[in-house]
């Protein structure tokens, strides 16, 4: 596992972001001007690390919604994509995919990550590693 509940509570706290919890409605969410991010009680250690994680993404990026529908999907894609690379490396999927035959939601659970952020994972995987290596002249 890449980071810990522990961890990301560290990473909210030094961004300067406060956690709390709520009951019902939706599984989490950020309010960028009192810097707080809440999460719904009662999730899965796979649901509350994918939504904690995303929601950093969105106090990483500073992102409020802008009530302009593309505009805040792409808020979201960026949040997901923050933190499906906080969340997996690619030696821990590899390990996964390995010990679960390529099993998607096993390797989802293996790495308690909820499968939307495991499928943008590979998605933001297969983009990078289809990309031509950079280099630089001496």
């Amino acid at each position: 596992m890449t980071i810990s509940a522990a961890r990301l509570h560290l990473l909210a706290e030094s961004m300067g972001v406060q956690l709390q919890r709520h009951t019902g409605g939706c599984p989490g969410w950020y309010d960028h001007h009192r810097r707080v991010i809440s999460t719904r009680r009662g999730q899965s250690i796979s649901q509350y690390r994918s939504v904690l994680a995303h929601e950093l993404g969105h106090a990483h990026y500073g992102d409020t919604p802008t009530g302009n529908g593309h505009f805040d999907q792409r808020q979201e894609r960026r949040a997901d994509e923050y933190a499906a690379q906080l969340l997996i490396t690619p030696a821990d999927f590899e390990t996964a995919a390995i010990w679960h035959h390529g099993h998607l939601p096993a390797i989802a659970d293996e790495l308690e990550v909820t499968q939307h952020i495991l499928k943008t994972w590979q998605s933001l995987h297969e983009r990078t590693a289809a990309l031509p290596p950079v280099t630089t002249r001496p």
